[in-house]
């Protein structure tokens, strides 16, 4: 068993180091059109001819970007179970990804999902940690299955021995050669892989829909209904539980039933307040991430962060600065299926402390209000021309709007400098959290002789390639 978990582990480490190359993909896209549209002034780039047209080409670089957990689930059961796990593994993520309620095309997902989730009851269910099962739990049905069909064929190819010997006194012209081994290895090719990997999809399939998907819809269902009357008296506890629910699966389907709530309340009274929190906190969960690694490297405890988990803790906060505040929470969901019970309680506890304190101060940011939203003000997207409220993005269901795409506005002193502190704090609690729980962690796995560190490092990977590449041509 401790050799089974450390390959798995293994596993989820090179998976999500291939997932945070495949967001960084959409980093890279983040930055060339920023320095495009912002350093030399080119709207139409990549073919575009007209304004509307530019929204399309984000999706050229964000589309492998934001659906990154089905890369993440397909390279993690590959290496668990090997090539014949990476059809279901595709197919099952795929579908989960897309919908789990009634049937959506992949655009409209996107636009439900990851614009402004206009409709996010059909997005996925299953959150980014649901993927993380998939793929190990696919990934373990198919070594298990392989490995039942060794004992199997070993058992059947005996069976096959003792009817050709029985057969060959009547039937003269069985040859002698015709083993019942050989004969039952040649059923690997089928059983392996058209046999046992539908089996095992169908197995992933049924657990993930009725294990995650539906206990997981009804959940934020009810907390959706307890968050919407807790705000209408409560602001403040109600801002403590946005910040766990947006912790617990940061772009899940708990997350999005307070999005939904607070969205719903702007929309229905004017007041900014509940969506302003969640913007805070969701951001918050990037910065909890940076400071559970930079405090495990100073105080030299929980382990040793390899360069994979410094370099997306790392990543997140250096976006915040490019004001890509999408970026600056995704980084955090590939480190946290490293370790969910370390990091997800850290986030949780760390976004919670950031919505306590921003609904304490009562700050409320004034560009939801007002229409001075960032990108929407001088009519880039083109839609007349005229600046857009946040209940108009909202509505028309905006193309990367963006969760906490608003942060980036509003008045400095009422506004942007009293969240940057607030969130900074939210992010150095949630961090020392977990460096708490990532010790604990470390200690718990010792003591069973478990080894914890795990070294990745995909730039050592691709150099290492080229240089066995290069050998290869000079051979």
């Amino acid at each position: 068993m401790k050799t089974l978990y450390r390959d798995c582990k293994q596993a989820i480490y090179d998976g999500t180091s291939v997932s945070f190359m495949v967001i960084l993909f959409g980093a890279l896209g983040a930055g060339l059109f920023f320095f495009l549209q912002n350093f030399l002034k080119l709207d139409h780039v990549l073919g575009a001819t007209e304004a509307a047209n530019e929204p399309r080409l984000w999706f050229i670089l964000f589309w492998a970007t934001d659906f990154f957990f089905v890369i993440m689930a397909l390279v993690t059961a590959y290496k668990i179970a090997g090539p014949s796990a990476i059809a279901p593994a595709l197919a099952l993520s795929v579908y989960f990804a897309h919908f789990t309620g009634d049937p959506t095309t992949a655009e409209h997902t996107y636009i439900c999902y990851f614009g402004s989730p206009l409709g996010y009851e059909n997005a996925t269910q299953i959150g980014y940690m649901g993927y993380l099962i998939l793929a190990v739990f696919l990934a373990l049905c198919i070594r298990l299955m392989n490995a039942g069909w060794d004992v199997c064929k070993g058992a059947l190819g005996r069976g096959l021995d003792k009817l050709f010997t029985s057969l060959r006194k009547k039937i003269k012209a069985i040859p002698e050669t015709l083993s019942g081994s050989e004969t039952a290895g040649g059923l690997d090719l089928f059983v392996c892989m058209l046999v046992i990997p539908p089996i095992a999809a169908a197995l992933t399939f049924l657990l993930l829909r009725y294990g995650v998907a539906m206990p997981f819809a009804a959940l934020s269902a009810s907390l959706g209904k307890a968050l919407a009357s807790l705000a209408s008296g409560h602001v403040l506890l109600a801002a403590v539980v946005i910040g766990l629910m947006v912790g617990f699966d940061i772009i899940g389907p708990v997350s999005l039933a307070a999005y939904g709530v607070c969205t719903a309340a702007y929309l229905d009274s004017g007041n900014a307040q509940l969506v302003t929190i969640y913007g805070a906190v969701f951001v918050t969960v990037g910065w909890a991430a940076f400071f559970g690694v930079l405090w495990c490297k100073i105080f030299k405890r929980g382990g040793t962060p390899d360069t994979e988990d410094f370099n997306m803790a790392t990543s997140g906060p250096i976006n915040a600065f490019f004001e890509n505040i999408k970026l600056t929470t995704i980084f955090a969901m590939p480190i946290a299926a490293r370790s969910p019970f370390v990091f997800i309680p850290g986030y949780m506890i760390g976004a919670a402390v950031t919505g306590l304190l921003t609904a304490l101060f009562k700050i409320v940011n004034s560009a939801y209000l007002d229409g001075s939203l960032p990108k929407y003000t001088s009519a880039f997207f083109s839609y007349g021309g005229s600046d857009q409220t946040y209940a108009d993005l909202f509505r028309r269901g905006e193309l990367y709007m963006g969760f906490s795409l608003p942060l980036r506005s509003g008045d400095w002193l009422t506004c942007r400098i009293p969240l940057f502190f607030i969130i900074l704090f939210g992010g150095v609690v949630g961090g020392f959290a977990i460096l708490l729980l990532r010790d604990l962690q470390v200690k718990f796995l010792k003591k069973r002789g478990i080894r914890y560190d795990f070294s990745t490092d995909m730039t050592i990977t691709l150099r290492q390639k080229a240089r066995e590449f290069r050998e290869k041509l000079r051979a």
